[in-house]
């Protein structure tokens, strides 16, 4: 992700990278060891998350504050919209937050597994394992949307 003039990269081993120019790169200390797979920035927040429900959250891209999520689930994807975090996950994990500190777990109702999130023409759309699609207007309550196929949707992006 990109914001305030900082590339943050995140990936296995707790690595978190970040550079100004997108060329050169230095590495950040990360509060856990495990993988994060997922990274925004909003309300002057950076937020990974990944293996284990982990959230890690940053004011600059250089030190990292672990959060609760209130799950072991592993989170796959957060973004920021609507001035709300949403995270998901395994298990049809849907995590919100206002400000990438404090989490609340939402009922996605599916256990297939989330892969991705993302928000635009008014409405939140999630995806996943079997085609799973679901839509939500303000993050909190979600409806099971019918797919048209059975295959994992790994991606979803909104731009204007």
């Amino acid at each position: 992700t990109y914001a305030n003039s900082t590339f943050v990269a995140v990936g296995l081993s707790g690595t978190i990278l970040t550079s100004s120019d997108g060329n050169s790169w230095t590495s950040r200390t990360s509060v856990i060891s495990t993988g994060h797979y997922g990274v925004t920035y909003g309300k002057s927040t950076f937020v990974a998350v990944g293996n284990q429900g982990s959230i890690v959250s940053s004011v600059d891209g250089t030190l990292w504050t672990s959060r609760t999520s209130g799950t072991s689930e592993f989170l796959r994807k957060v973004n920021y919209y609507k001035s709300t975090f949403v995270a998901v996950g395994s298990s049809g994990t849907i995590l919100t937050s206002s400000d990438g500190t404090s989490w609340t777990s939402r009922t996605s109702g599916t256990s297939n597994g989330l892969e991705d999130v993302t928000y635009g023409n008014s409405t939140f759309v999630a995806v996943g394992v079997s085609g799973t699609t679901l839509t939500s207007s303000d993050g909190t309550l979600w409806t099971s949307r019918t797919s048209i196929t059975s295959n994992t949707l790994f991606g979803v992006n909104y731009s204007e």
